[in-house]
């Protein structure tokens, strides 16, 4: 009995000491750079291979999955990171908080995307959530990075709050509220714990990720940022943000570096991108919806999607996002029944 207690003292101690060590390094390494060891690939493992110190995509969808010894693949607070590249037109993306599923997209965690071009030519569907999105969540609508040159990724989660961070540059930000809204194929979109995944997407995407690492935070780290209060604004947003709506404002002033940070710090809460747009270039029937001084008119949206126009939304030289306005602007749009497609992306005539 005296033996068995000693060992079940070792093993804890064991343990301890282990989450201390890993916890007081400042990055582990979860791939090697030249083998699958530590990962475990779900359904077509032909859509995976190694090159050149990289996982790459190339195939059909699957989804590979972190399942290696570093915190027993069950992360909580973390900051993961790892350096991408994506070949023009790919997609892709990186879960945290996920679980291993057989098949098919994976339910719980978050994804965070990896886009930075859309294919060309023609399709029924655009995905205008681009690289850095909290996908379906809080999204941006203009890549900040580009294909074919290695960018570095990082997602930082603490607590409840979820931070994306391209080439070191905060992108996206979202802390999660009590009873958060989600769409019925993404009730499980949520922060708990989990491991890492990794996307294949389809043939015509070939993205790479090597120096793919992790520092693990205390499990009672607190969230660094606030939930939405109004939670009909935050049912609004994320449920643009799931239908693929480019939520954009062309009409933000930037008078001083106050003012951008500003503007820079509400972009990433609330998922709209501040856009610069040449009218000239865009579409030949275009709306342009001054909403600074009331409401986008519900009737002239149903008039403009009826003529086929595409419509963009300004604050009319504003110098910030008003929260007020956002969220009539996004009501006018429910009310409307806007598609994602009768919106337009400066830039991107798609």
């Amino acid at each position: 009995m005296k033996y068995l207690l000693k060992f079940c003292l070792v093993g804890v101690v064991s343990a301890l000491s282990l989450q201390s060590s890993l916890s007081a390094q400042n990055w582990v390494s979860l791939f090697d750079g030249k083998s699958f060891e530590g990962w475990r690939i779900n359904e077509r493992p032909e859509s995976w291979a190694i090159e050149d110190g990289a996982l790459v995509t190339r195939g059909e969808r699957s989804h590979i999955f972190y399942d290696g010894e570093v915190a027993n693949h069950d992360f909580r607070n973390f900051v993961f990171e790892a350096e991408v590249m994506t070949s023009p037109g790919s997609n892709s993306g990186i879960y945290v908080h996920t679980r291993f599923q057989d098949e098919g997209w994976p339910a719980a965690g978050y994804e965070c995307q990896v886009i930075n071009s859309n294919p060309a030519g023609p399709a029924k569907y655009v995905e205008r959530k681009m690289t850095g999105s909290i996908y379906a969540v809080r999204n941006v609508w203009k890549a900040p990075a580009s294909d074919n040159v290695w960018f570095k990724y990082r997602i930082h989660v603490s607590g409840k709050t979820i931070r994306t961070y391209i080439d070191g540059r905060l992108i996206c930000e979202y802390t999660e509220p009590e009873n958060a809204w989600r769409p019925d194929d993404k009730k499980q979109r949520l922060l708990s714990s989990g491991t890492f995944a990794l996307q294949a997407h389809d043939p015509g995407s070939v993205v790479r990720f090597r120096n793919i690492r992790v520092k693990l935070l205390p499990d009672d780290a607190k969230s660094s940022g606030m939930a939405e209060k109004d939670r009909e604004f935050d049912r609004l947003l994320t449920q643009f943000a799931n239908s693929n709506h480019p939520l954009i404002d062309i009409g933000i002033s930037t008078p001083s570096l106050d003012y951008a940070a500003e503007q820079a710090s509400e972009s990433r809460m609330l998922g709209v991108s501040v856009i610069d747009a040449d009218l000239s270039r865009g579409p030949a029937s275009l709306l342009v919806v001054n909403d600074r001084e009331s409401a986008p008119d519900v009737e002239a949206l149903k008039a403009a999607k009826a003529r086929g126009c595409k419509i963009v939304f300004s604050s009319g030289g504003a110098t910030k996002l008003d929260r007020s306005r956002i969220k009539a602007r996004l009501l006018a749009m429910e009310a409307a029944e806007l598609s994602w497609d009768d919106l337009w992306v400066p830039g991107k005539e798609l």
